[in-house]
């Protein structure tokens, strides 16, 4: 038996804070002795009073992790957050009285008890939700199978581990591939974190996956699931809805479940717009709209200039042998690396064009584009 405090812990830069506090707020709500664990990949000085916050504050530099500061460069803000769960998940169960451990991702609202995912725990190393329990139709809607193809069969806003030998092997493991592969290119079969978990799968044991539909509820299985309210108790499929993943939700667009998908339309499904109000209630009663503007602190050099996607993908592919020392110390790289950012920077410009035009229009733009790039957009990490 799993014993209590039940622990659950999640990563953020400093802007999500009102989504940590929403999350944590509800799982405390239906596990009142339970603990809420918080790591933030940027600086909080100024902005968060730990002592305030209904979860325990952590900083990369505490958790053990060797050349964090490149980490920090090379990584945008979504791969760094992915990139070092796994160092996070081996720091806390480190901790002597943390046996077992549930990451969420912080745009989740626990709205019913995990106690069946603990009591899991009890026995089984890993516990996984999978994207999807039933295929898509054929009809031509956004996501499909070709989305889940590219971004795995497992969605990792989600997974319990216990300590064990086995759990200690996988961590390592998967901290190992976070160093340099934390990256979205389909074309080497990379999506963050998440499709290195389709190869743990074989290569570690004790691993549940946990078929309940009433976990990990989001837009991606949502043409398999119904929500319901009856008398103030959330459901899916008629039984408990245990958690929803508002994964790709923007507050700023009530309306809109998710830029990445078309196939439910909150205006054609009451109580599921509900949810949604309710949960928009709770972000902006954390502070959402003054914490949403709080700045990225790995998001400019040190001269102020703002550090994009392609600077970091050429400092990944070759930048790091051409900057010793600081990479956020532009003033240190050679002109040849600047110059290669820039052209990175204009072909990027133009395939973020493409990309959100892909997104939007079902035209010869759209096709174009997918000949291209392929098939946009792919599951949110």
């Amino acid at each position: 038996m799993t014993g209590n405090p039940q622990n659950i812990c999640t990563i953020v830069a400093k802007n999500y804070t009102s989504f940590a506090r929403t999350l944590c707020e509800s799982f405390l709500s239906v596990h009142p002795a339970g603990r809420c664990h918080v790591l933030f990949i940027d600086r909080t000085e100024g902005y968060i009073d730990a002592s305030k916050e209904n979860f325990n504050v952590y900083h990369l530099d505490e958790i053990g992790i060797p050349g964090v500061k490149e980490l920090c460069f090379k990584y945008n803000v979504t791969e760094l957050s992915t990139a070092v769960k796994p160092f996070f998940l081996r720091f806390l169960l480190s901790k002597p009285d943390i046996r077992e451990i549930i990451y969420l991702d912080p745009d989740i609202l626990v709205l019913d008890p995990l106690g069946q995912l603990f009591t899991l725990l009890g026995t089984r190393d890993i516990v996984l939700t999978p994207h999807l329990d039933m295929d898509y139709p054929e009809d031509g809607k956004f996501p499909d199978d070709s989305h889940i193809m590219k971004s795995g069969v497992f969605n990792l806003g989600f997974i319990g581990i216990r300590r064990s030998g086995n759990v200690e092997r996988f961590l390592d493991w998967w901290a190992g591939k976070m160093r340099d592969k934390c990256v979205i290119d389909h074309g080497k079969g990379y999506f963050v974190d998440q499709r290195f978990i389709d190869l743990a799968f074989p290569m570690f044991e004790n691993i549940h996956v946990e078929r309940d539909t009433g976990y990990n509820v989001a837009y991606w299985n949502l043409h398999s699931r119904t929500v319901h309210c009856r008398e103030h108790h959330w459901l899916c499929n008629g039984k408990p809805l245990y958690f929803f993943h508002f994964s790709n939700y923007k507050p700023e667009a009530p309306s809109l479940l998710s830029a990445f998908q078309n196939r439910i339309r909150l205006d054609e499904q009451p109580d599921l717009k509900k949810l949604f109000s309710m949960y928009t209630e709770r972000l902006r009663h954390h502070g959402y709209e003054k914490s949403h503007a709080w700045p990225y602190t790995h998001g400019k050099y040190t001269n102020e200039r703002t550090i994009t996607d392609e600077d970091r993908r050429v400092y990944r592919s070759f930048g790091k042998r051409l900057v010793p020392g600081d990479p956020f110390d532009r003033r240190r790289y050679p002109l040849r690396l600047k110059f290669a950012m820039s052209i990175a920077s204009f072909l990027g410009s133009w395939r973020q064009w493409a990309r959100n035009r892909a997104i939007r229009n079902d035209g010869l733009i759209r096709r174009i584009a997918r000949a291209v790039y392929g098939n946009f957009p792919t599951i949110d990490a």
